[in-house]
Formats: structure tokens, C-alpha cells, sequence
């Protein structure tokens, strides 16, 4: 068998893996939206140390992905990018939040009652709520996400980066047609949206990301369906679009919006056998103005991929030889070591 025959099958092999997974996950049910450790333990997914968003403590666990910028810088670039570009932005304003009393017309909001500022609104759509949180994150950090072929640079937190932020085809979802998601939820939706691309092809980085939109709020600690099925649509996709036999490990980074409420940063890493999980706190955003972790959700969508993912012979052979390389190539940064990879 030739070599090109041999990367074929393999990445063939790959591919029905990751198609495995969705089906066993439509198996659960549409109504499973938080996937159990026995859930986890049949899709052979692998549960391992929790991500520090906040960098405070010594990781020693697998690292793919390294924010770009400290708290108060991604804060301040921000604030700029706001101010310099506010004319040219759609969606530059902190979105109302989804509660009750937060429209005032009866037909929107029928026999309204006491107020519980934390219920959601009767009428409320949870993933279009999560899609309104999602689109001033796409405006604040600076992604030129609008035309899938657009070459303009990206700007804000984003400048310098090689990430680009595309609308693939084909990403999966689901929602129920015509059944309102509300409080309490009548029925489980959500929408893998867009994917974090990197298209140089000469520099061979297997790293990819994404969006995923959720009608629920999970608990501290649970892992919610959508989470895993966009990191599955990602790595397909990423096989789809390049040649990766010489990397052993294949990583995604999910950014999860549940409701307008929470989000999570999730890393993920398949490596020919199985999917290993490393999942960060619930980050709050229930708040009339950008939380401190809306601007931690900003520092690691604005991330540098990082972390040994190719062979060693391939790594040696390389243009840039072996070791970690940084490929956020404007930051004039060192690359980092990686302890445990």
C-alpha cells in the first residue's frame, strides 16, 4: 500500500470513529442534554483535569491552547477596538438579558405576575438568546467572520493571529420544530455555529475551534451533549480539510453559550483511539454589563495554539525542526513549554 493510499484509510478510519460517536450519542435520546460519566465511559470519552480559566495553579495536564493575552489586556483591547471601530460594529453593545419584566408590553409578556429577575422571559429562545450573547463576542474580539472568503486582517484581540473565524457547512444541531424552549425547558436545542480555522496549510497545525449554541444551563461539572457533538463535527471536519498522519493527537477547543447566561471553555484531543476532555468553571454572564468572565471567554477565543502533536521523526524533519513551535507569528512571544504533553 502506498503512502497516500495509507493517510486515505487512515484518515477514512478517523472519520467513521468520530461518525460512531454521533450515532451513539442520537441513540441516548433527543431528550439527553447532559451526558453522564456511563455516557462518557460508552463513547470511550475520557474525563481529565479541569481547565484553570484563570491560570492560578500549576498545570500539569495535556495544554493545546494558551490565551494570548493577561485579563487586563484583553480588557483594555477591547475597550479600544470598541472605541475605534463602534460605527462599523453591529453588535457592540451588551445584549439585554432574557428575564422576566425585561419587555414591558403585554402581548410579549402575558400575565406577567410577581418578578423573579433570574426567571427567564415566557417567550423566551434560549439559542437565539445564546446567538445574541455569541454575536457580541464575534464583534468584540475582532473576527472578520461575515463573507466565508474574506482575506481582511483580523483586528482587537484577534490582531496577529492566525485563527480565522468561518461559517462551515454541514455543522450539526437540533431543534425540535415549533416547540418554544422556556422555563422549564419544553424541549432540548442547540446549534453547532461557526468554526476557528486555521488555513495556512504550509504550517501543518492540526488545531481547530468553534461555537456551539445550547438551550441549557448545565451544572457546575456536567458535560452537555452539544459540548462533545461540535468537538466530534470539528475533528471531521479537520480531516476533511488537510493531510495529519504525521500528528498523533488532533486538537478542538468548544466554546459553549448556554441560554445568555453561562458559557465554558472546553479543550478536547482525540488521538486515533479515543477523546480526552478538559473542561473550565461555568463562566456567569448574567449581568447588564460584560462580567470579568466575559473578558476571560475573550482572553482564550483569542488563544495561540500550543502543545507536541506531531510524531517525533515527523517533528525533526520539519521546516522548524522538533519542539513546541508558536504560530501566533506577529506576538514575538517565545513559545511555551508544555508540562505533561
Amino acid at each position: 500500500m502506498d503512502v497516500e493510499s495509507g493517510t486515505m484509510n487512515f484518515t477514512q478510519q478517523c472519520i467513521e470513529y468520530l461518525d460512531g460517536v454521533l450515532d451513539e450519542i442520537r441513540g441516548f435520546g433527543d431528550s439527553v442534554c447532559v451526558l453522564e460519566d456511563t455516557h462518557l465511559a460508552t463513547l470511550n470519552i475520557q474525563r481529565a483535569e479541569a481547565l484553570d480559566i484563570e491560570e492560578q495553579t500549576v498545570d500539569f495536564g495535556r495544554r493545546f491552547f494558551y490565551p494570548r493575552f493577561t485579563l487586563d489586556q484583553a480588557r483594555q483591547k477591547t475597550t479600544d477596538f470598541f472605541t475605534d471601530h463602534e460605527e462599523e460594529l453591529n453588535h457592540h453593545v451588551w445584549p439585554k438579558r432574557c428575564r422576566r419584566g425585561s419587555f414591558d408590553d403585554d402581548v410579549c409578556e402575558p400575565s406577567r405576575g410577581p418578578l423573579d429577575p433570574e426567571e427567564r422571559h415566557p417567550l423566551c429562545y434560549a439559542e437565539t438568546d445564546a446567538q445574541f450573547r455569541l454575536d457580541w463576542f464575534i464583534a468584540a474580539s475582532g473576527m472578520y467572520y461575515d463573507d466565508p472568503w474574506s482575506t481582511s486582517p483580523n483586528l482587537g484581540v484577534w490582531e496577529g493571529s492566525e485563527w480565522r473565524y468561518r461559517i462551515a457547512g454541514n455543522l450539526p444541531g437540533h431543534s425540535p420544530p415549533g416547540v418554544r424552549v422556556g422555563t422549564p425547558p419544553q424541549a432540548y436545542s442547540f446549534r453547532v455555529s461557526t468554526a476557528c480555522l486555521i488555513e495556512d496549510d504550509a504550517a501543518q497545525i492540526p488545531h481547530i475551534g468553534g461555537t456551539v449554541l445550547d438551550s441549557v444551563e448545565s451544572k457546575e461539572g456536567e458535560v452537555l451533549r452539544s459540548e462533545v457533538v461540535a468537538a466530534v463535527a470539528f475533528l471531521k471536519l479537520q480531516f476533511r480539510r488537510g493531510d495529519f498522519c504525521h500528528h498523533h493527537t488532533l486538537p478542538a477547543i468548544v466554546f459553549s453559550f448556554q441560554h445568555d447566561r453561562f458559557g465554558r471553555v472546553t479543550q478536547f484531543h482525540f488521538d486515533g483511539r479515543s477523546l480526552v476532555l478538559r473542561q473550565s468553571r461555568l463562566l456567569n454572564f448574567r449581568s447588564d454589563e460584560p462580567t470579568i468572565d466575559a473578558y476571560h471567554m475573550i482572553r482564550w477565543m483569542a488563544n495561540r495554539p500550543m502543545g507536541e502533536t506531531r510524531f517525533r521523526k515527523a517533528a525533526e524533519e520539519g521546516p522548524e525542526g522538533p519542539g513546541l513551535r508558536d504560530v501566533d507569528q506577529s506576538s514575538g512571544q517565545l513559545p511555551v513549554e508544555v508540562r505533561g504533553a
